[in-house]
């Protein structure tokens, strides 16, 4: 099991990644949050965004299936930024509930 991250400027991008994965039963039971302020250094200034970022749990083994499938939407030059933490402990039935409730590789 991973907790999924993915990130984006774009609340609308965001929604419509969240229906991907939901519909597609490639995550469950996914949050969405409004992050105010982002900083990054861009050619040595500091700079602050808004992001909106989804997260999530899913199986490892889909993590590949994701990142396949949101390159195909977006794009390399539109990809939202991805990656996923591995989930050390989970609760067991919550665990075989995510295991039924997304798709099988």
């Amino acid at each position: 099991m991973v907790y999924l991250r993915v990130s984006t400027q774009s609340e609308a991008k965001a929604l419509q990644i969240a229906q991907l994965l939901l519909e597609e039963k490639l995550a469950i039971d996914l949050n969405m949050t409004r992050i105010d302020k982002r900083f990054e250094m861009v050619n040595g200034q500091l700079t602050s965004s808004v992001r909106h970022l989804i997260t999530g749990k899913t199986k490892a083994l889909l993590f590949p299936q994701i990142n396949n499938r949101l390159n195909e939407v977006f794009g390399n030059d539109n990809m939202p930024e991805l990656y996923a933490l591995p989930i050390i402990y989970m609760d067991w039935e919550q665990s075989q509930a995510l295991v039924s409730a997304v798709k099988s590789v």
